[in-house]
């Protein structure tokens, strides 16, 4: 459990002159990120496991080559934290636009982009995480759920992720597979500006990624395979439809049931 006032100390040796130190206004379930103000710009600090946090910024290097705008992460060993910092970028979550009234035109074709983005990750190399603990989806979910919930659900959800992320060789790849709205920058034009939480890219089958993303779309009142027949019109590559259907059904109860246990844990 992370203490405030370790993580304030080591975020002022780390960014000088820090004048204001908050949590984000649409906060993670882990709650280990900060945003920090400083005389020299605003940045969002993480506190991470080691290996995930070196993980994320090869990932962030690896999709500013693909043209896939993200945090470009620099990491930070300090008194046995590690911490990933990036400069703030500039925006609103897909989150809070939704919440304030967003038409759903508007967040269709935001979902084209998203779609878009999945594109891009399909040149990713798969071997850049050879070398990481963390280098599939479900030993990301494992890690994750363990801390918001117990090691019990996170070996559990681990598991059975890890079913789900099984398919086809040739869909294998390195994909996010936690895109969410609360996970989308737009800009102040309302554009799509950037991806985050990059926890969440890790080897992958295409199907489950996109139906972890397609999943959300379905719950706002959209059709998830209005998102597979884009991509297939995009690339001319198929996608598993009923493996994507199922899974996008299954995901929001599963996410509901954690968020109800890490809710349930923190009010104790």
């Amino acid at each position: 459990m992370l203490k405030l006032i370790d993580t304030f100390s080591v975020i002022r040796d780390i960014i000088p002159y820090t004048n204001n130190i908050s949590r984000p206004k649409i906060s993670g379930s882990l709650r280990n990120v900060f945003i920090a103000k400083s005389i020299d710009g605003t940045f969002v600090c993480k506190f991470n496991h080691r290996d995930m946090a070196v993980k994320n910024s090869v990932i962030s290097e690896s999709m500013e080559k693909h043209g896939i705008s993200a945090p470009k992460i620099r990491v930070y060993n300090h008194n046995h934290y590690w911490i990933e910092v990036y400069p703030i970028i500039p925006g609103k979550t897909l989150y809070e636009h939704i919440g304030n009234g967003l038409k759903n035109e508007a967040i269709q074709y935001l979902y084209h982009d998203i779609v878009d983005l999945f594109v891009k990750m399909n040149d990713i190399d798969v071997n850049i995480l050879d070398k990481f603990p963390h280098k599939y989806t479900h030993q990301v979910a494992k890690t994750n759920i363990s801390d918001v919930n117990n090691p019990v659900l996170g070996a559990v959800f681990s598991g059975a992720v890890q079913l789900m992320n099984r398919g086809a060789p040739e869909d294998v790849g390195i994909y996010h597979c936690g895109i969410t709205p609360k996970n989308v920058i737009l800009d102040e034009n309302g554009k799509f500006a950037a991806l985050l939480d990059l926890d969440e890219v890790a080897v992958a089958d295409i199907n489950y990624a996109f139906a972890m993303m397609a999943g959300k779309y379905q719950k706002i009142g959209n059709n998830p395979m209005d998102l597979v027949d884009y991509y297939e019109c995009r690339t001319g590559r198929k996608l598993n439809h009923k493996k994507i259907q199922k899974l996008a059904n299954l995901t929001n109860v599963g996410k509901y049931l954690l968020w109800h246990n890490a809710k349930h844990n923190r009010g104790k």
